[in-house]
């Protein structure tokens, strides 16, 4: 989990200004310096923020690419009001409602908190479809991962020079599911003892692996991974490291089977409906 305050997001946005890749995934505008639009176009998909008490009411946060959702609810538990605050609805800086701005300062920053990880499955077009059925899942992505070039393509990965492994970067709520039973899951779709190989994709952009973004997150890592290898004689290809870097694939593997129903998947099809049926015990 990433805490999100004021040095980080002040850091974004220095950043933002000089990379036009950053600009894009983080949905950035021209307005950088306000305190409002570099808060709201920080925050990923999948942020979780608890809800905000007044004495006389509560406010809720619903985190979108570049939007927040704020509902206001009375003690009574009926709405009494909601809004969007994003570029499109005009209500950044001194335009949003001065209550929802003053919720927006009193969160303490260690509530701000973002949930990821980077899951190297073999083909990522089969392992995002899988965590996608998941419950709990906000948000996936497929890109690569770990590499020692720029900027890659798909083509350039392809030939096994980059370094890279296909990956499915997921984001996810986790006040619904927990980053071990994601673990859990996604040993489910693997096989672990396959070095550079799953299915019939064979390299080394289709080795497996957990790429945290936190060390906070490791104890649970290595809790699932003892686990899992108690099931199996020989030691476990699964690499466990640090996310490095991490490149989003190009725009037409993005969320591929949703796009190409019959498109190529080296997961079996009885695995996608077990995903959503699987419940957290």
């Amino acid at each position: 989990m990433k805490i999100i305050d004021k040095q980080l997001l002040n850091g974004l946005a220095e950043e933002a200004k000089k990379s036009p890749r950053l600009r894009m995934n983080y949905n950035f505008h021209q307005s950088l310096q306000d305190k409002c639009h570099r808060f709201l176009n920080a925050l990923e998909p999948g942020t979780f923020i608890p809800v905000h008490h007044h004495p006389d009411k509560d406010e809720t946060f619903v985190i979108l690419r570049g939007k927040v959702r704020v509902t206001t609810y009375n003690d009574e538990g009926e709405i009494v009001d909601s809004c969007v605050i994003s570029q499109e609805s005009g209500r950044y800086g001194v335009d949003i409602p001065k209550n929802v701005w003053h919720g927006l300062e009193c969160l303490e920053p260690s509530v701000l908190l973002e949930c990821k990880a980077g899951l190297a499955g073999g083909c990522f077009w089969g392992t995002e479809h899988y965590f996608k059925q998941i419950k709990g899942v906000a948000i996936t992505e497929v890109g690569f991962a770990n590499g020692h070039t720029e900027n890659p393509t798909y083509k350039e990965v392809y030939t096994d020079q980059t370094g890279y492994a296909e990956t499915v970067f997921v984001r996810f709520y986790p006040d619904v599911v927990s980053l071990e039973f994601l673990l859990q899951m996604f040993f489910k779709a693997i096989d672990p003892t396959s070095l550079n190989k799953q299915g019939h994709d064979e390299g080394t952009r289709y080795r497996t692996g957990v790429y945290y973004t936190d060390p906070v997150d490791l104890p649970v890592i290595e809790k699932v991974f003892a686990e899992e290898q108690k099931n199996y004689e020989q030691p476990m290809a699964v690499e466990k490291l640090p996310l490095q870097n991490f490149y989003t694939a190009e725009e037409y593997h993005q969320d591929y089977l949703d796009k190409n129903p019959d498109g190529y998947c080296h997961l079996p099809l009885e695995l996608f409906e077990f995903a959503r049926r699987a419940k957290e015990k």
